[in-house]
């Protein structure tokens, strides 16, 4: 599981974020993850997942698409509900989890 002190720094920024693991694989729940300006919603849950997935170093997932915002979205089924995701890689998973996260969100600038 990821370490503590990287959850706290998380939780800087997503108040709440909390490791879970689902099928071996290990997620960081984020509750209320703020987007840049501009993407509608402005506001999502995320599930993060810091280790290689699909053929990713790492994804995340949320809990709606962002119109007008990433490429290729697909739905995955994840802890019993759905997420959504877009085609964003080379986010290195030797990277903390709050640069995991920024890398990400980096599509939607």
């Amino acid at each position: 599981m990821a370490e503590c002190a990287q959850i706290e720094e998380l939780q800087t920024i997503c108040p709440g974020a909390r490791a879970i693991s689902e099928g071996g694989q290990e997620f960081i729940h984020l509750p209320t993850l703020k987007l840049p300006p501009g993407c509608q919603p402005p506001e999502v849950e995320g599930l993060l997942c810091p280790t290689a997935r699909d053929g990713y170093a790492t994804r995340l997932f949320l809990s709606s698409p962002i119109a007008g915002k990433g490429n290729n979205w697909s739905l995955h089924h994840i802890a019993s509900r759905p997420w959504h995701t877009w085609s964003w890689k080379d986010v290195s998973a030797s990277q903390s989890l709050l640069q995991i996260l920024i890398g990400h969100i980096d599509a939607f600038r």
